[in-house]
């Protein structure tokens, strides 16, 4: 899982990849604040696309003030 959290404003952005019920790749993403959160399931071809969209988000959590949390 890969976690990112903005210290200012007490959102957070988790990452996970799963496999769903018909054993294919996904990425869950889940963000929100102190109060509510919304998930999203991604549908990944193959491990290179996975990676290509873990990248992006990457980048742009942290262009936004996202630290990555261990």
């Amino acid at each position: 899982m890969i976690k990112f959290e903005n210290p200012t404003n007490g959102r957070f952005y988790y990452l996970s990849v799963q496999k769903d019920m018909f054993n294919e790749l996904c990425l869950v993403v889940t963000r929100g604040g102190r109060n509510c959160s919304l998930v999203r399931t991604i549908l990944l071809d193959d491990r290179k696309s996975m990676d290509c969209e873990i990248e992006k988000i990457t980048k742009k959590r942290i262009k936004r003030g996202y630290i990555l949390v261990q």
